[in-house]
């Protein structure tokens, strides 16, 4: 075991020397995540290939939350799945071998395990093209919290290995259905709460108990309305753009014009830059707090101006999504 981990210990290796030694800007992390991801998913497909042979069907691995949007932080889970093009079970088997394979090589690597199971080595985030379709086709139909959720993880999916056309195509499927569906409100549903954290008198509201105590949740408060609002504007528009910055850029004027693009694109990038730079980073969960007693008086207010910039482009998202669907999109 200890040789065939070998290669997964040098990245290991590898990723602690450049996150301990390298202060990152957010894309630059983001860039050495996906260098680290590509390393590892390369290995995988190797010793996967050594023992199973070539693939046996065109594919595509794709990575989703975070990940899939390029918004990680230092640390952060495993979020992806595969789409085969055969739909035949010794295809299946192949792709759930290498699945699991990826699964196994990225939490060597730092990745930990994702607590729901969305990764490629779980047969439900392992199907054919077709299979993905019918999902997707269903997700949709049923309209269910837990249904929209597994659509809005799919939504945020990015092709990592294989046929990028896979995704575009399946996302564009999607869209259609949305639309026809006008479904845009109930999927705003599952994603309207807000955390609130700034009180009556303007003060930040910290947490009061917990590890994090005196810290912020920049999450649920900030992080959360810029991600799911860049989404709603995405599936309105029917975007292939996955980073929230590039869905907020990719609208036309019509929709949101371009100073208020800008302006909210640029509090998303501020935001990011916060969290890196004064997010605990002990661990995944850590990453989502702000050290408030780190700021100055100018980044406090620039916080709360970041947290309440989202807010109006939560609010202006939902009376956005209630008159597409009242109207359907043309």
């Amino acid at each position: 075991m200890e040789t065939e981990n070998q290669d997964y210990s040098k990245i290991w290796a590898y990723r602690k020397q450049q996150f301990n030694s390298i202060t990152l800007s957010p894309d630059e992390l983001n860039l050495l995540h996906d260098e680290i991801i590509r390393q590892t998913i390369t290995i995988a497909f190797n010793k996967t290939t050594q023992i199973f042979g070539s693939p046996p069907s065109p594919f595509c691995f794709f990575v989703m939350g975070s990940s899939g949007r390029k918004e990680q932080g230092i640390w952060s889970d495993q979020d992806h799945g595969i789409i085969f093009e055969h739909n035949h079970p010794e295809v299946r088997n192949y792709f759930l071998s290498l699945g699991k394979e990826i699964s196994e090589g990225l939490m060597q690597v730092g990745y930990s395990l994702c607590e729901g199971k969305v990764m490629a080595s779980n047969p439900f985030w392992c199907r054919s093209y077709n299979q993905w379709m019918q999902q997707l086709n269903d997700w949709i139909d049923d309209a269910s919290w837990e249904s929209i959720r597994y659509l809005l993880t799919f939504m945020d999916s990015r092709a990592f290995l294989g046929e990028e056309r896979f995704i575009r195509q399946l996302k564009q499927y999607s869209y259609q259905l949305i639309d026809e569906k006008h479904l845009l409100t109930r999927i705003l549903d599952n994603t309207m709460h807000i955390k609130k954290t700034i009180g009556v008198f303007g003060q930040l509201l910290l947490e009061t108990h917990g590890p994090y105590s005196g810290c912020l949740n920049i999450k649920e408060s900030a992080i959360y309305p810029y991600v799911n609002a860049g989404r709603i504007l995405a599936i309105n528009e029917k975007l292939n753009a996955t980073t929230t910055i590039d869905r907020l850029k990719g609208v036309p004027d019509s929709v949101l014009p371009k100073q208020n693009r800008e302006k909210y694109a640029n509090q998303f990038a501020k935001l990011q830059t916060y969290r890196l730079v004064y997010g605990i980073h002990t661990d995944y969960e850590s990453g989502h707090y702000l050290a408030v007693n780190k700021l100055s008086k100018v980044e406090k207010k620039n916080v709360k101006d970041i947290i309440k910039d989202g807010i109006q482009l939560t609010e202006y998202v939902k009376m956005l999504a209630a008159k597409g669907d009242q109207n359907g999109n043309e």
